[in-house]
């Protein structure tokens, strides 16, 4: 695994990497869903963001496994563990969510989606849309929340304020 990179803990360098890569495909997801013509220019874009998303976490929580294990623990840190674990089935179903939503919406299925009988696609289109934002609000919500108790975990009240 990816535990350090040039001498340095890797988790660290990956975890910023996926506190920016969570939201930014939240956003993408939103707005995917919220307005059609963004949807149009970002569609396929915001799949390759969710994957990359995908990526990086299990990278992160594993680096921060090999972490975890040199270095004291604290109840703030096992928490912070606790809660970056969580966050790769979160970004999954984001990223199942988005695949789902672009494949109703993508001219490549359009033959597909169109022999679907009228219900039943609005019915897709609502699941799919209530998903994909509720699994970007719950991601981002989750990672906020670990990054917060990392900051803690690492920092203690100095920083976080009590």
């Amino acid at each position: 695994m990816l535990d350090t990179i040039t001498g340095l803990p890797a988790h660290p360098l990956l975890a910023h990497l996926v506190a920016v890569l969570v939201p930014v495909t939240a956003l993408l997801a939103v707005l995917g869903v919220v307005w059609p013509a963004a949807r149009r220019r970002i569609g396929g874009a915001s799949l390759f963001v969710a994957v990359a998303t995908l990526a990086a976490v299990p990278l992160t929580t594993a680096a921060g496994g090999w972490l975890h294990s040199r270095v004291m623990g604290s109840q703030m840190l096992d928490q912070h563990a606790a809660l970056g674990s969580r966050l790769v089935l979160w970004s999954a179903l984001l990223t199942v969510a988005m695949i789902c939503w672009w494949a109703l919406h993508t001219p490549l299925f359009a033959a597909e989606v169109g022999a679907l009988a009228p219900a039943i696609r609005r019915v897709g289109v609502v699941v799919t849309a209530a998903a994909t934002l509720v699994f970007a609000v719950a991601s981002t919500w989750l990672v906020v929340r670990i990054g917060h108790s990392g900051a803690q975990s690492m920092w203690g009240p100095m920083a976080c304020g009590g």
